[in-house]
C-alpha cells in the first residue's frame, strides 16, 4: 500500500509540475492562460497533497 502511495503521490507532482510548466510556457509566447491545464495542475496538485498526507498502517 505505500508502494501505491508513492506512486500516485510522484505521478501527481510530476502531473502538476507538467501543466504549470505549459501554461507558464503558453502565457509567455503567447500572452493568454489555457484554463484546463490550470484546472489540471490544481487537481493534481490537490491529489498529490492528500497522497502525501494519506497515513498508511
Amino acid at each position: 500500500m505505500k508502494i501505491l502511495k508513492w506512486f500516485l503521490f510522484v505521478l501527481c507532482t510530476i502531473l502538476c509540475i507538467v501543466s504549470i510548466a505549459v501554461v507558464y510556457l503558453m502565457y509567455s509566447n503567447l500572452s493568454f492562460i489555457d484554463y484546463p491545464y490550470v484546472i489540471s495542475a490544481v487537481v493534481s496538485a490537490a491529489i498529490a497533497i492528500i497522497a502525501f498526507r494519506y497515513k498508511v498502517n
